[in-house]
């Protein structure tokens, strides 16, 4: 399953152990963006997967995780939602039961196989963070694998009826897109990328 979590990073911080929230605010202020997941290709299904952040948001849920099942999940924008420090990622195995508990939002039945926490806030440079705030949206992207949780990030921006990345870095390349004449994303700014063309964003940049 695919899920697609929308919020806002906002500069409200909730305080954890001994981190100073200037360092996250500084960085991620102001800077909208969303979260996708999806199983990691040629791998088994994964049951009860949960992401939950150092400050206890959840940023996304999926009683089944595969490739073949597919859904997308709205996450309101909201300022009081602090970017992540840490993402801490979980799965079971048995489960008899597809909702989460009413009470604490978590899946509780079967046995837990997967407990993965993925630094996010350190591993995305400050250019990336600049980027999305004058050009788009930060992505963060999650692969979950059998043995661990690969992740990755980039800034999406509209025009043109299309989807363009860029600033992309992390644990996997850009997605290749053959059916495409020419690549949506890039390591470096959108607008430097030699196939570039400022028509397709409209005035974006």
């Amino acid at each position: 399953m695919r899920l697609i979590t929308l919020f806002l990073f906002g500069s409200v911080v909730a305080m954890t152990g001994c981190a100073n929230p200037g360092d996250r605010d500084s960085k991620s202020a102001g800077v909208k963006g969303y979260v996708v997941v999806m199983s990691y290709d040629g791998e088994g299904v994964k049951e009860g997967v949960q992401g939950v952040s150092d400050s206890g948001m959840q940023l996304f849920g999926s009683a089944l995780l595969s490739k073949k099942n597919t859904g997308t999940y709205d996450y309101p924008a909201d300022s009081q939602r602090p970017f992540p420090r840490w993402v801490g990622v979980t799965w079971r195995e048995g489960m008899t039961a597809n909702l989460p508990d009413r009470k604490t939002g978590r899946y509780t039945t079967g046995r837990e196989v997967g407990n993965h926490r993925i630094d996010v806030l350190n591993r995305i440079p400050e250019e990336a963070f600049a980027y999305a705030k004058t050009h788009g949206a930060l992505r963060l992207q999650f692969r979950i694998k059998d043995d661990g949780v690969l992740f990755a990030w980039d800034v999406r921006i509209s025009g043109g009826g299309r989807a363009y990345y860029a600033m992309h870095g992390g644990d996997f390349p850009c997605d290749p897109l053959p059916h495409l004449p020419h690549p949506v994303c890039t390591t470096g700014p959108l607008e430097e990328a030699q196939w570039f063309n400022p028509n397709w964003v409209r005035g974006k940049l």
